[in-house]
């Protein structure tokens, strides 16, 4: 209970920041609109080709598509993370100046855009492949890569550090406020999952039964529950993003920005006793 009201008040205040900067979701939404592109032009063509043939070729289509997608994520969640950072600080920042630091950022993007789909494969392949062990197994890497990288692009935004020297600031920074005994994570959005993809979902599902006895009916329900889950992913991401900013400025120079107290920050990661230093114990990571 303690933690669902613990990220109830953090939703809440991220969402007061962007409801005062609306103009941060633009990120996203040209960040999502790119992505889904070079989903659709090398991860379709290349699925087509595993199909019809040849499958190595497609194989090689569907890995660039993935990896694209992952890149043009993250090179937006920079200057995502860089206005928001100003913003919040009382100083403007536009569109295209945070974008012109995403763009000085490029390589590092690119370097942790590889890092993450290559670990993020590995803890997929983990997990399909060892059956309850693996799905055990990587569940907890799974919540300890989201634990160690939840700054990551705050980081990098701010920073300008490479993808190894991200992933040591990252640990770094939460090892040094809260020790080895890291249990828990932020938790922020849920509030967005109940409002958000939950409905979007139910519609889905009715759609798809609908579309027995009404097709246009059906048909509509699919299209409003895509679009319900689209906005709310959306709102999510740039939700996430604000926080991570707060925390890692919290976290590296002690210093609160937006309305966050420091019982929020510090009550965002939970801890516990009888962990082995140098031997985090990772439960579960909800962001």
């Amino acid at each position: 209970m303690i933690r669902i009201k613990n990220g109830w008040r953090l939703t809440k205040k991220s969402w007061g920041v962007f409801s005062e900067n609306p103009g941060l979701v633009r990120f996203v939404i040209a960040g999502g609109i790119l992505s889904l592109l070079a989903v659709a032009i090398f991860a379709g063509g290349g699925l087509y080709l595993i199909d019809a043939g040849p499958a190595v070729v497609g194989g090689i289509l569907v890995a660039v598509g993935v990896y694209l997608a992952s890149y043009i994520s993250i090179y937006f969640a920079i200057g995502l993370a860089h206005c928001a950072d100003r913003q919040m600080q009382g100083e403007s920042a536009s569109f295209g100046e945070s974008m012109a630091v995403a763009g000085s950022r490029a390589s590092a993007a690119a370097g942790w855009a590889f890092v993450s789909v290559v670990v993020m494969t590995v803890i997929r392949a983990i997990q399909e492949r060892f059956g309850i062990a693996g799905a055990i197994f990587g569940g907890l890497a799974a919540a300890a890569w989201g634990v160690f990288t939840f700054l990551a692009i705050p980081v990098i935004a701010i920073e300008g550090t490479g993808p190894i020297q991200t992933l040591k600031r990252c640990s770094n920074l939460v090892r040094s406020h809260w020790g080895e005994q890291v249990t828990g994570t932020i938790t922020i959005g849920a509030a967005v999952a109940l409002f958000g993809f939950l409905p979007g979902i139910l519609l889905l599902v009715g759609g798809f039964f609908l579309l027995s006895t009404s097709v246009a009916g059906g048909a509509a329900l699919i299209v409003v529950g895509i679009v319900i889950m689209t906005i709310a992913g959306l709102i999510q991401q740039v939700l996430a993003t604000i926080f991570g900013v707060v925390l890692y400025r919290y976290i590296s120079d002690e210093k609160l920005i937006g309305s966050f107290t420091k019982d929020d920050l510090e009550n965002a990661v939970r801890t516990g006793g009888g962990a082995v230093p140098g031997s985090p114990v990772i439960k579960n990571s909800t962001i």
